[in-house]
């Protein structure tokens, strides 16, 4: 109970809707399959979210549903394209015009989701019809237009939406669509998927802990992709909103964007698969001791890829670390030419991650205890293991990360 007081207190001066008071964990459709999705696909999705599988950790069976992962977010593709009044994608009343023959009933789509324990997310802000220049062109017509986007998320039943940016160039659509949202009274989960444009209302990146934050998180730089150096590029655009007040805070979250997990390269002709495994779970111990929203996007139909990173999927208490929160959402320690270290206040203690950001060469590095906030009595836990860490002197207030591969990491929680 104290906790969840905490956790109201901290979102009261964002959208104070009692949503996202911890990161958003759960799935879209985006990475996987771009906008080539169907009702079948959905589906098929959902089955896997729900698939039992046998935990590397636990003696027992778990979902990704299980895990957390309990989101379905259906991306961009959903659109009937130019059939709409002036070559939109909406009816002359506004109506937003879904391709039927792709999703003939959106509303038992969300049922089959629902039935599964699932919830189902939409998307509006289209970028594959990209009609948003269109509907400006008459204000009363894109007024009704984005009323009539919203009303198809809870007609449907749709338990959240990623509004995109593609030709929302003056804001109107976000802020119409938003308000309309405001004004239910049910809320939904709000993603600004701006992709880090411009600071600010009526759309932009919030800049005050304290103050204005129209969505439940926001994307702060571009579209990521299935490189390592990428995703790890993404993750710097965090750093503003991780001060020592930060404006990342629950029911406002910075993101990074999606997970690549699973996506660099498994399964190619040529790959290095245990690499990639590396990669990914660097990838995903960074986005969780930062407290990005864990959204999955590989192709999770694909058992064998799934089965691939399992061990990063299935660790739970990689996950908690996410999920906690103890006033911070987690910082950027050290930002060193061959290293980082990201570390994020919990209860009683710390989590921390070191990763190697060298392409070759293996990582021999001595972190300083003091500046991840522990004193000299601790216990250390390796997450990535389950084991007690190595290299911990708590005494000299040092952490040794010893021939860490390349882009390799350490993932320790530690305790006073």
């Amino acid at each position: 109970m104290a906790l969840r007081l905490v956790l109201l207190a901290a979102a009261a001066t964002a959208l104070d809707d009692g949503l996202a008071l911890t990161p958003p964990v759960g799935y879209r459709t985006w990475n996987a399959y771009a906008g080539d999705i169907d009702d079948a696909l959905i589906r098929t999705v959902a089955d896997a979210l729900v698939k039992k599988r046998p935990s590397p950790w636990t003696n027992s069976e778990v979902s990704l549903a299980d895990l957390g992962f309990s989101r379905l977010g259906i991306d961009d593709g959903w659109q009937a394209c130019g059939t709409g009044w002036q070559d939109s994608f909406h009816a002359e009343d506004g109506t937003p015009l879904v391709n039927g023959t792709r999703f003939p009933d959106l509303k038992q789509l969300v049922a089959y989701g629902n039935a599964a324990g699932l919830v189902v997310d939409w998307y509006e802000g289209n970028c594959i019809c990209m009609d948003a220049y269109t509907l400006r062109a008459n204000a009363s017509w894109a007024a009704a237009a984005y009323a009539k986007d919203v009303d198809q998320v809870y007609d449907n039943g749709f338990a959240g939406v990623k509004i995109d940016n593609c030709g929302d160039d003056d804001a109107a659509g976000f802020v119409t669509r938003v308000n309309n949202i405001k004004n239910r009274s049910t809320p939904v989960l709000i993603e600004n998927s701006n992709q880090g444009m411009g600071w600010g209302p009526p759309k932009g990146l919030p800049t005050d802990p304290d103050g204005w934050c129209d969505m439940h998180m926001y994307r702060v730089g571009g579209d990521i992709g299935p490189d390592f150096d990428g995703c790890v590029a993404r993750l710097q655009n965090v750093v503003p909103f991780t001060n020592t007040t930060p404006i990342s805070r629950p029911g406002c979250w910075a993101y990074a964007d999606m997970l690549e997990v699973g996506n660099f390269g498994f399964g190619e002709a040529g790959n290095d698969d245990d690499r990639s495994f590396i990669e990914s779970r660097t990838h995903f111990g960074l986005w969780c001791v930062a407290s990005q929203p864990l959204m999955l996007g590989l192709d999770v139909t694909d058992d064998a890829r799934v089965d691939a990173v399992w061990p990063i999927l299935s660790n739970a208490e990689a996950v908690a670390v996410n999920q906690a929160w103890a006033g911070h959402p987690g910082r950027r320690v050290v930002n060193a030419p061959s290293y980082q270290v990201w570390a994020k206040a919990l209860e009683n203690g710390q989590a921390a991650v070191v990763f190697n950001r060298d392409d070759a060469a293996n990582l021999t590095a001595t972190v300083n205890l003091t500046a991840l906030g522990l004193g000299p009595r601790l216990s250390a836990r390796d997450v990535w293991t389950h084991a007690p860490a190595d290299g911990v002197d708590a005494a000299a207030g040092a952490w040794t990360v010893s021939d860490l591969a390349p882009h390799d990491s350490r993932f320790v929680v530690f305790k006073d």
